[in-house]
């Protein structure tokens, strides 16, 4: 148990809402439809969640091997107040904790539990409905399989060349929702929850690509080349974010002018104010403008802000929090408002 539980931390449990959110919305939009079979939610859920801690694993085993930014750079870039250089990848295996064929090891055991867990769904979709829907599941579970070790591995290294919040929408979006639906449901496609899940995709990217915009400079530093590297000046950057923070909302737009969701739906509209915030704010911080980063009620919760004030982090978690709180009431009023009009 004790190494179970040093692997969870070291693969950033912390960041599992980011697969689970979409994985759960998927679930509950597919309630009631043709085909949906209960029994499989446990697996689904339980191998979103390896795969993504075994992909966090990944990610740390391929940049390790690739060779780490040097301690001196990073003990300057922290004392500079980078956020990205506290996040010592791999320390563990530099504290003598663990070894690179333990950090290798774990990956595979995540991994292989997923896949375990992706076996079991694709055999009884065989068994329910036939093979076009086992391989609907299964070719959802091997392009993320291919995208989330191609982010920093061989051959392709996309998050070495800007690609990386993309494949992060990609995967935690329309890959793990459709996914997800298909291997419920048997399913093969479905319009209104593809268009959603390319929305929720965006919000998760935002979480991601907030964080870049606010450390290029400390990025490229420590070998990083991300999406907002890629896009070159600032007003391209806040202009990509600013569009992938309006799609969310254009989604559900769509889906209840064209496929006749209820207007209730257009509750998520409220969380509008949120992500205006989060644009408005980085824009100020990019630029070095004066920026008021204080939370208010209606950003959500952001823990023990005084403890965040004191560590000298508080200028980072203000915008990375606003785009998690965002993500997570999205999908929670998504979900909320399901059963709301089921019941009524």
């Amino acid at each position: 148990m004790n190494k179970f539980s040093f692997w969870l931390d070291n693969a950033r449990k912390i960041a599992l809402p980011q697969s689970l959110l979409p994985c759960i919305t998927a679930i509950v939009l597919s309630i009631g439809e043709d085909g949906f079979f209960w029994p499989f939610i446990l697996p689904v859920v339980l191998g979103v969640a390896a795969g993504h801690l075994g992909m966090n694993l990944a990610d740390d085993y391929f940049d390790y091997r690739k060779g780490l930014p040097s301690g001196k750079i990073r003990s300057r870039l922290v004392a500079e107040g980078s956020v990205r250089a506290r996040m010592e990848k791999c320390s563990y295996i530099q504290s003598g904790d663990a070894s690179e064929k333990d950090l290798l090891r774990a990956v595979l055991c995540f991994l292989g539990f997923a896949a375990i867990m992706g076996l079991a769904v694709v055999a009884g979709q065989l068994i329910l409905n036939g093979w076009k829907s086992a391989a609907a599941v299964a070719a959802c579970a091997l392009a993320a399989l291919v995208l989330g070790t191609q982010y920093s591995g061989g051959p392709l290294r996309l998050g070495y060349h800007g690609f990386g919040e993309l494949v992060i929408g990609l995967m935690f979006g329309p890959l793990i929702m459709t996914g997800v639906h298909s291997a419920l449901t048997g399913g093969i496609f479905r319009a209104d929850l593809t268009i959603l899940s390319i929305g929720v995709g965006c919000m998760v990217t935002d979480i991601v690509y907030v964080h870049s915009m606010m450390e290029t400079s400390a990025d490229r530093e420590l070998g990083k080349f991300t999406f907002a590297h890629l896009l070159g000046g600032k007003r391209m950057q806040i202009s990509a974010l600013a569009v992938m923070t309006a799609v969310p909302f254009l989604c559900i737009a769509a889906n209840v002018a064209f496929f006749g969701w209820s207007i209730l739906y257009l509750a998520v509209f409220a969380v509008l104010p949120m992500s205006v915030s989060l644009i408005v704010s980085t824009w100020k911080f990019v630029n070095n403008l004066p920026h008021d980063d204080v939370p208010r009620w209606w950003m959500g919760p952001m823990g023990n802000w005084d403890a965040y004030v004191a560590a000298g982090i508080d200028w980072f978690l203000f915008r990375w929090l606003m785009a998690r709180n965002a993500t997570t009431f999205y999908c929670l009023i998504v979900i909320i408002v399901f059963f709301i009009d089921k019941i009524f």
